[in-house]
């Protein structure tokens, strides 16, 4: 059933009723008349009360019972109260755990650790048998949420009677309650004690942490918490007398250390000789006023009076008693508690039945050390309901349950006198004399570097406890920022400045929000007395707090404006796992469920941490290996919102606070965390600048240098100079990426190092071929001459080979197959590579027939003519690159005819008579010889024809005359000049190398040629001297600079060039090597470019003369190279690369520059290679 309770009423009674206050609450009315009971209290060390409400369960007239049902009251200290209702049902508790047995309660509750509760209760596998009970326990939240359960022990069972009695077992819970519990358990059927320690772990699971056995024959028994985290078990021990010295009695002890099952012990606390009629009580716990632990034994002598004997024992944790105090009381109290109080002293009470009614008289005082007696300042007698269950709160305020009317129940409270009040500065522990900063103070964090604790007397740190700094977040619970002990660091956050004072080192990120309240928490044993050795209490609530000021708003300056804007926007930051981490994030990294619940939970953690709203810290899910540390530890993405209003921090400071809080992860939250203690706080947590801002220098720098690319390839006329500084730079950035960057992603460094070798390897191959290849190739007049002679030696044998005939002539076949074999092969070759030279020529010559027909039209105009002259210009310009060809060609047609007539030779010598392979190399290259040879013939024809057009083009100038007369346009009139000068020398440049080469059996006359060319120019001279009147000088030298640039360009083929510098063995390599890098190095050698060096001659070091012309014209096989290696190229090295540069792109945290600048010349890279290979496509 649904809680509805209302808090009434927290009153400041007036002097009349010295009370300090009254708490009254009012059940909702149930289903059936019956008044709500307060049964059990319990509370915590913060001043939390727990209040179980039971209600008597009238449909069981045979026993008293409750309603079945757990119903639980939290009253905090601030005055918020709530509650839960649990059915047995929900509870799974069988219903006579909710029986009251006389004097025993089988359903109890522990307020065991912070928020949560210790049921106890019974299960019964057979309820007619009671040796099948079982003890168990139950933790559950304030909220009513059960957490676990657990069995604890088998129940007590009356052996003598086969009763079961319920509840004979005692908890004690630790001096640190995080620690656990110790319960003690009578062993059914013996003399034994079952001692048994459990912890309730961070999952609220009970754990048993040890368990052992005492044997006892004395009561009472006695159990305490320690100082030092252990429990001591104290007990009266008679020993037979044997002289006068021997004791009548000694209250001896056994000590426990956590977790520990050996007993220590056994101790004597006490001794005495006297008689003892009766123990009436034996009280044990820590103290809060001095040191150690205190018991209190209350005993009657013999003979008996009307007074007791008071004697205080005070021991240490190891077990040594430091003092022991013997006072006497009036025996006026019958049947008395007694409770030690924190403030010292002792608070005695007894209850009463009175004559009518249920409810109990309350009698009590307050005794000092010594027997001195304080009243308390309320009626005396007090009344209380009919439970008793009287407490006192660790601030010395005492808690009475008030008798139930109706639905309602009330607590009365009041402050009992403090003996040691005077040590008293509001930190809950006696012996703090002062702390900085104080209570309630208002402090500045940028100013506040490190807290302060002043003790009363001498003191030394322990190791193993921890001061807390907390952010109060008005839950209760707080906000850890910051945690350390004594041997963090060697003591760097926690160290004594002198005897009595201990200075706490706080981080920045500490005290990180303005205007928010902080708390301190010290761990009780922090600190150890000097004389004594032992552990003193810390501080375990909020009384040690004090607020942070408020938040500057600052100047208004513009600085101030661009911090906001710069803060007003996200960054993107990494952090690196530790090498443990690592190797667990490689067992899920593939996993994408898992990854992103690993970064999910870490990113709620750290916001946790900082504290900041949840979503403003988040990650793109990325990771990348740290290259700089071995073993490998993976870098991974964790990102900063910007603030979602003005009251949230700003992600400079955001970033500054996860950095501190993760570098000193050993003191923060960080390193508690489940997932935040992945992070390597040597590395903290570093911000990724925004990539323009960290490499805008090294962008213009790049842009700077591809410009200079640019202009340098215009320069020098040729596409080749950028392709080829694209290519090298692109190389250089892609070793710079795979030795710097590559590693940083799985797979990639293995990639890119074959990417970057293997291209290589294939390129140098094609390099080689090319220059190998023309290195190689033979000159086929002396393969023709060579294959003459060999048939003169078969078509002339000597006179011993005539008398056997035609078998000496197959003999001497036979003998020189291999050789004669080999040199018509080449000889094929060679002929293949002149026909493509002719090809050229070809081309050449009928755009050049083109235009002379064009110009041959009436209707053309001044522009026309001068597009088409141009035209001629630059076809002419053509021609002279393969000037070396025609040359070569010229001359090689004059060994056709003897090529032919040593084929025809081979025709004479009889089929049938010859070998096999001779027959099959004549049938095969005889053929296909002579077809070359009629391929070859009708080019030469046409070349020469060519020679004649000059006649017409002479025509066609003169009828051009009129309209150049006409031109008035100075930019025509000089494109023309350029067009008529450049053709007269390349006219006489073209006349010279054809007149070298006469052909006689054309049967054309060059000397007529040249005299008609000749006769074109001058006349193209008179016309030029009639129109560049009024031309500026500028313009006259710009065509002069072009006639000399015409003059001196000159082409050789590639093979020639490579004999020509065949001695210069550092072009020829360097060359190669570069076409290693990107085949289109070898566009260079047709640039036209010169390098020119000058010798250098100092002391030792001599260079030789550096003269190159790279004036090679690549033939079809270089071109062929050129545009298959670009294809393979394609493949192998552009795409593959961008492909593999784009996922390390993709997948990385931190983008460095390098890794951008080699995909941008990676794609650069790819279209010049398309245009390489476009423009050399066969």
């Amino acid at each position: 059933m649904k809680l509805y309770f209302i808090f009434l009423l927290l009153i400041i009674l007036s002097t009349t009723l010295p009370v300090k206050s009254s708490i009254t609450f009012e059940e909702p009315q149930p289903e059936t008349p019956s008044t709500p009971r307060v049964l059990n209290t319990a509370f915590y060390d913060d001043g939390t009360i727990v209040v179980r409400i039971v209600r008597v369960n009238y449909t069981t007239p045979s026993s008293i019972c409750v309603e079945e049902r757990l119903s639980i009251r939290t009253v905090y200290p601030n005055g918020t109260t709530k509650g839960f209702d649990l059915s047995s049902d929900t509870l799974d508790i069988q219903p006579f755990n909710f029986c009251l047995l006389p004097q025993f309660n089988p359903l109890r509750f522990y307020s065991v650790k912070e928020n949560l509760l210790l049921i106890t209760y019974v299960i019964a596998e057979d309820v007619n048998n009671p040796y099948t009970y079982n003890d168990w326990g139950m933790i559950i939240d304030l909220d009513g949420v059960i957490r676990s359960k657990a069995r604890l022990s088998s129940s007590f069972v009356n052996t003598t009677t086969n009763i079961w009695l319920p509840a004979q077992d005692s908890i004690t819970l630790n001096v640190h309650r995080d620690n656990g519990f110790l319960r003690m358990v009578p062993k059914s059927g013996t003399n034994y004690l079952i001692l048994q320690q459990f912890v309730v772990d961070e999952n609220d699971v009970i754990q048993t942490l040890a368990e052992t056995y005492l044997d006892y024959n004395a009561s009472p028994i006695e159990a305490a918490a320690t100082m030092d985290g252990g429990y001591a078990i104290i007990f009266p021990d008679y020993e037979p007398i044997t002289s006068t010295f021997d004791p009548y009695m000694s209250i001896k002890g056994f000590f426990l250390q956590n977790g520990n099952p050996e007993k220590q012990g056994p101790f004597v606390l006490y001794q005495t000789q006297n008689q003892i009629s009766n123990i009436i009580l034996l009280d044990c716990d820590f103290t809060k006023v001095g040191y150690g632990q205190t018991c209190i034994l209350v005993f009657n002598a013999v003979p008996a009076t009307n007074q007791n004997t008071f004697v205080k024992i005070d021991f240490l944790s190891t077990g040594t008693v430091y003092n022991t105090t013997v006072f006497q009381n009036p025996a006026d109290l019958t049947d008395f508690s007694i409770q030690a109080l924190d403030y010292g002293g002792y608070f005695l009470f007894s209850t009463t039945q009175p004559s009518s009614g249920s409810n109990l008289d309350l009698y009590g005082y307050i005794l000092d050390d010594h027997g001195n007696r304080y009243n308390w300042n309320l009626p005396y007698p007090s009344l209380t309901d009919e439970g008793g269950s009287i407490f006192v709160l660790p601030n010395n305020t005492l808690v009475i349950p008030q008798p139930e009317v109706g639905q309602t129940w009330s607590l009365l409270t009041t402050d009992l006198y403090k003996i040691e009040s005077a040590r008293d500065h509001g930190y809950g522990n006696l012996h703090i004399f002062a702390t900085t900063p104080n209570i309630s103070d208002v402090i500045d964090p940028s100013q506040f570097q490190t807290l302060t604790v002043k003790y009363y007397d001498k003191v030394d740190l322990t190791t193993n406890r921890n001061v807390t700094i907390l952010q109060d977040d008005g839950s209760g619970h707080g906000i850890i920022r910051q945690t350390a002990s004594s041997i963090i660091n060697n003591g760097d956050f926690i160290k004594a400045i002198d005897d009595y004072t201990i200075q706490i080192t706080v981080i920045d990120s500490t005290f990180n929000q303005p205007n928010t309240k902080y708390y301190v928490k010290i761990d009780d044993g922090f600190v150890k007395s000097r004389d004594l050795q032992e552990p003193i209490l810390g501080i375990q609530d909020t009384a040690w707090n004090f607020i942070t000021m408020p938040e500057d708003s600052g100047s208004k300056g513009i600085t101030n404006y661009y911090e906001k804007k710069v803060n007003a926007s996200s960054i993107n930051g990494k952090v690196r796992l530790t090498a443990d981490a690592t190797t667990y994030f490689k067992t899920f990294k593939h996993d994408p469920i898992k990854v992103k619940e690993f970064f999910d939970n870490l990113t709620q953690e750290l916001a946790n941490a900082v504290p900041v709203s949840p979503g403003r810290i988040t990650s793109n899910l990325k990771h990348e290996i740290d290259t700089t540390v071995s073993p490998e530890q993976y870098v991974i993405s964790i990102n900063i919102k910007k603030a979602k209003n003005k009251t949230e921090r700003s992600v400079n400071s955001v970033a500054d606070d996860l950095n501190t809080l993760i570098q000193n992860k050993i003191v923060t939250v960080i390193g508690t965390g489940e997932f935040t203690n992945y992070l390597d706080d040597q590395y903290g947590y570093q911000t990724i600048p925004r990539w323009i801002e960290e490499n805008l220098s090294s962008f213009l720098i790049s842009l700077a240098v591809n410009i200079a690319y640019i202009i340098l390839a215009f320069w020098c006329k040729t596409f080749a100079i950028y392709s080829c500084c694209n290519a090298i730079e692109k190389f250089v950035t892609t070793i710079l990426f795979t030795s710097v960057s590559a590693g940083s992603v799985e797979n990639i460094f293995e990639s890119s190092l074959f990417f970057v070798t293997f291209p290589f390897i294939v390129n140098l191959g094609f390099a080689f071929r090319i220059v190998f290849d023309e290195l190689m190739r033979h000159d086929i007049r002396k393969l023709i001459d060579e294959l003459e002679h060999d048939l003169k030696e078969v078509d002339n044998p000597t006179e011993p080979e005539k008398d056997n005939g035609e078998t000496k002539l197959i003999n001497k076949f036979n003998r020189s197959n291999s050789t004669f074999t080999n040199v018509v092969r080449e000889i094929r070759k060679e002929l293949v590579r002149v026909k493509r030279e002719l090809e050229d020529v070809n081309k050449l010559t009928e755009k050049l027939k083109d235009v002379n027909n064009k110009l041959k039209d009436q209707n053309r105009n001044v522009k026309d003519t001068v597009k088409e002259l141009k035209e001629i210009n630059d076809l002419v310009g053509e021609l002279l690159q393969v000037d070396d060809s025609m040359k070569e060609l010229l001359e090689i047609s004059k060994y056709l005819d003897k090529l032919e007539n040593s084929l025809d030779k081979l025709k004479k010598i009889d089929e049938e008579s010859k070998d096999t392979v001779i027959r099959n190399i004549i049938e095969t290259f005889t053929g296909s010889l002579k077809g070359e040879l009629e391929k070859i013939e009708t080019p030469i024809s046409k070349i020469k024809d060519e020679l004649r057009n000059v006649e017409e083009l002479k025509e066609q100038i003169d009828e051009a005359k009129e309209l150049i007369n006409g031109l008035e346009d100075n930019d025509l009139t000089k494109e023309l000049l350029e067009g008529f000068d450049d053709l007269k020398k390349e006219m006489q440049d073209f006349n010279y190398h054809a007149g070298s080469n006469n052909d006689k059996k054309s049967g054309y006359e060059e000397d007529d040629v040249v005299e008609k060319c000749l006769n074109c120019v001058n006349f193209t001279i008179e016309i030029k001297d009639k129109i560049i009147e009024g031309i500026q000088d500028r313009i006259l030298e710009k065509v002069q600079d072009r006639i000399d640039s015409n003059q001196q360009k000159k082409y050789r083929k590639l093979s020639q060039w490579l004999r020509d510098y065949k001695d210069n063995q550092v072009i020829v390599i360097t060359s190669t090597i570069l076409a290693g890098v990107d085949t289109s190095h070898m566009e260079l050698l047709g640039s036209n470019l010169r390098i020119a060096i000058p010798s250098i001659n100092f002391c030792c070091f001599k260079t030789k003369r550096i003269d190159i012309d790279f004036d090679a014209k690549l033939s079809h096989a270089a071109k062929n190279s050129l545009y298959w290696g670009g294809i393979v190229n394609l493949f192998i090295d552009d795409i593959s690369v961008i492909i593999i540069q784009s996922y390390y792109v993709s997948q990385v945290v931190s983008l460095g520059y390098t890794p951008v600048y080699t995909v941008a010349k990676s794609i650069i890279h790819l279209f010049t290679n398309l245009y390489s290979i476009s423009k050399h496509k066969p």
